[in-house]
């Protein structure tokens, strides 16, 4: 049973599903060079019938999400006249109800333009294949990336983001094969916005830099804003769900809040960033201790569970076992939700661990090699470069790598890939200069298996999604000496353990670089320049390497010096 699964939102993106084996998958922003586009991902889905000699007519079904298009799936918009009367009796100026009123009309005219959006996004799709497009619920189809590749037949499941089909957050029971509703929230109360209205108020693009807040939020204090913050949303103990507090007059299902702006008035960026994640954190662990069970797997998947450090704190939550977050958690990952559902609608799909993240396009050496002397480029090529490679490394050379098929998510893990010593904590200023960057996160490290117990806390304890650099690990006493680089001002970092099953040429690399160094981690960053997508060609990455100040490109064996 072959199943094409397509996401037309924020990273837009396809999969493809051959008999329930994973065979593929990538965004659209990948090929067009557009960070997080959207829209219908038709030139991905062009490239893979044609480099996989697929006919349209092999594909058995077609699956995609929102379904809310269907007339009998309704969004119930009571809830927003239950706020706007919240706001009415509240104690807020005149002005300020006016504002907050008219906001929400405005949020919710903004989500009947997003259904019919997805309505026709749907029907060209429709027309274009003449296929019948299965299609699931926003939620369901993050949920079924968690729970079909945790590899548990038993876990709870929870989703959280900005707005999907009416909600924002879901909370399934998942068990063979089987999703149970439990709790759900609706768009005005969502944590998404909560995060993002507050990482567009700190002079950062919301949907795509709120990994900035994160990092900037470990050099504030988190209590000098937190009463303020705090007030925007909560835990209901009642009702055992998040709800937002628009009555307080700084919360709105929307990015842009001039609400907030006398904040910036009474705290600095660090610690309104600070305040901002310690409630992020305080409600979602409320929300998990609040689940009916003394000892939990967990498996999380939607945008929110792309930070790191909230990750780190369900780990160590007491009544959690384990834990899974789906490597691409945001609305990328829905073109693989959607496959899992028609998959498992059709034949029932049996939830198995993510051993191959490496689900994009592959390159032949001619074709690498025909793009290097287009740039007209000398290269080496020989048996020994994995040691080289290590050597130079060593030195504290800058080293991108290309290889392989490339990984689907916002995180590079060893196939489009730079890498450089953490020895100098320096050397976050200086890459960032020369990759054009602005960040207040360190890189993240890349660490051998063996070492893993060595370098991170209580590491056993999530340690299957330690593969995807999907949540931060407290630093060990040795960590921090050997590669203050890839660690934060908390002690925290975002390793990628690396095993020789998973990628043999990294750790190759990587255990070369152990041997003469002592120190068995790297830092490894994503090869893109600014504000542009990872890299997904030859040519991607040869122009990636022109443009910055690296000093050397591997590239599928091929070596390419400055």
């Amino acid at each position: 049973m072959k199943i094409l699964g397509i996401n037309y939102l924020s990273e837009s993106s396809i999969s493809y599903m051959d008999d329930g084996i994973l065979k593929f998958s990538i965004s659209e922003e990948r090929i067009n060079r557009i960070k997080n586009w959207y829209g219908n991902p038709l030139k991905s889905i062009s490239i893979l019938l044609d480099k996989y000699k697929i006919n349209l007519e092999d594909i058995d079904f077609i699956a995609t999400h929102g379904i809310v298009v269907d007339k009998k799936k309704k969004v119930d918009f009571s809830q927003y006249k239950k706020k706007i009367k919240l706001i009415k009796s509240s104690y807020l100026s005149p002005t300020k109800k006016n504002y907050l009123i008219k906001q929400l009309n405005f949020r919710k005219k903004k989500e009947i333009y997003a259904i019919n959006r997805a309505h026709k996004l749907i029907n060209e799709l429709k027309k274009k294949y003449k296929k019948k497009i299965y299609i699931y619920d926003h939620h369901e189809c993050h949920a079924a990336t968690a729970a079909f590749f945790s590899g548990w037949n038993d876990t709870y499941v929870l989703t959280a983001d900005g707005w999907g089909d009416g909600y924002s957050s879901k909370l399934f029971k998942f068990n063979n094969n089987k999703f149970y509703l439990k709790r759900s929230s609706s768009i005005l109360d969502s944590l998404g916005y909560f995060y993002g209205s507050i990482t567009k108020l700190l002079g950062f693009k919301p949907h795509r830099h709120e990994g900035k807040v994160l990092g900037l939020a470990a050099y504030g204090n988190p209590n000098k804003a937190y009463d303020d913050i705090s007030k925007m949303i909560s835990f209901d103990i009642k009702k055992k769900n998040f709800l937002s507090h628009p009555e307080n007059g700084l919360y709105l299902p929307l990015f842009h809040n001039h609400n907030l702006k006398d904040l910036l008035k009474r705290y600095s960026k660090e610690d309104i960033a600070s305040a901002t994640q310690k409630r992020l954190e305080d409600v979602v662990l409320d929300y998990i201790n609040s689940i009916n069970s003394k000892s939990i797997n967990i498996s999380l998947a939607g945008g929110v569970f792309s930070n790191v450090k909230l990750n780190q704190k369900i780990r160590e939550l007491k009544k959690v076992k384990d834990i899974f977050i789906f490597p691409n958690m945001g609305d990328g990952g829905l073109s693989v939700g959607a496959c899992c559902l028609c998959q498992n609608q059709f034949k029932k799909l049996k939830s198995r661990k993510l051993n191959n993240y490496y689900l994009g396009f592959a390159y032949s050496d001619n074709e690498i090699i025909q793009e290097i002397k287009n740039f007209n480029l000398s290269y080496k090529k020989s048996g020994n470069l994995i040691s080289s490679v290590a050597k130079e490394l060593n030195k504290g050379k800058i080293v991108a790598v290309f290889q392989g098929k490339s990984e689907f998510g916002p995180r590079s893990l060893g196939n489009r890939s730079i890498l450089v010593s953490a020895i100098n904590s320096k050397i976050n200023i200086s890459l960032n200069k020369k990759l054009g960057r602005t960040e207040f996160m360190p890189f993240a490290p890349i660490t051998l298996d063996k070492e893993a117990k060595n370098m991170y806390l209580n590491y056993n304890k999530g340690k299957y999604s330690s593969r995807f650099m999907t949540a931060t690990y407290n630093c060990t006493k040795k960590m921090k000496k050997l590669s203050p680089a890839a660690v934060h001002v908390d002690d925290t970092a975002r390793p990628q353990i690396i095993s020789k099953q998973q990628n043999l040429v990294i750790y190759k690399i990587l255990e070369n670089y152990f041997k003469i160094s002592k120190i068995p981690n790297l830092i490894n960053t994503s090869f893109n320049m600014h504000e542009e997508p990872i890299v997904n060609s030859p040519k991607d990455a040869i122009k990636s390497f022109l443009r910055s100040r690296i000093d050397y490109l591997f590239i599928e064996g091929f070596l390419i010096k400055r």
